[in-house]
């Protein structure tokens, strides 16, 4: 497995590369709106979601928009229905994350809401505490003592800069400009309705591994 040290300068050259095609599509060229609705899925990797404009930094994926999205976001001021992302914002720093919210906030339309599915540091450590090894997933790396596997899960191999609870989500989210923070949960979305994209149906009820939230402008 490529050390996370490697994966962070790869990750810098695709932020900068990506800059001229930011521009491109923020001055020239808008992405394009479907079915008369603008949806986006920012950090969408290998899964794709009809109806929605996938965005993603690894050119090899299936998507719409290529794009590191620590750039900004390439849509005018009040654009966006919604924005949905799952498992990404953990990914950045405290100064990345607060611009990219901001950025979120901007592009959506009054109204418009944000869905965001991130590891749940709740969950985990209620998980430590009861001693549950079971519940901790063996990615990136498998260990055995409880500690190991809440650091792993937490830290994921260092890839994740941040991990959140739902007040930490919230305050981060209220201070980017959402005036509406609330709890969600696997197939249950105020913002989709019976639309929601699934993420992990088969997720434990009473310690689901995610945490969903769901913000309104």
């Amino acid at each position: 497995m490529l050390h996370q040290r490697y994966k962070d300068i790869v990750f810098w050259g695709i932020a900068k590369a990506t800059v001229p095609n930011y521009l491109l599509r923020r001055y020239v060229i808008a992405p394009r709106a479907r079915n008369g609705a603008c949806h986006l899925h920012l950090g969408c990797g290998t899964k794709y979601l009809p109806d929605f404009l996938n965005i993603d930094g690894n050119i090899f994926n299936k998507i719409d928009v290529w794009l590191d999205v620590r750039n900004g976001l390439p849509f005018r001021s009040e654009s966006v229905d919604s924005i949905y992302s799952t498992h990404m914002f953990e990914h950045f720093y405290a100064d990345e994350l607060k611009r990219l919210l901001r950025e979120c906030a901007r592009v959506l339309k009054s109204g418009g809401g944000v869905r965001l599915i991130v590891p749940s540091l709740e969950s985990a450590i209620a998980a430590y505490t009861q001693q549950r090894n079971d519940w901790f997933d063996p990615f990136p790396q498998h260990l055995d003592s409880i500690g190991g596997r809440f650091s792993n899960f937490v830290f994921c191999d260092g890839q994740h800069r941040t991990a959140f609870d739902f007040g930490y989500l919230s305050e981060v989210l209220r201070e980017a400009g959402f005036h509406e923070v609330e709890k969600s949960a696997e197939g249950k979305s105020r913002l989709y309705g019976m639309d929601v994209p699934p993420y992990e149906p088969g997720d434990l009820k009473d310690l689901p591994h995610s945490l969903y939230v769901e913000a309104f402008k």
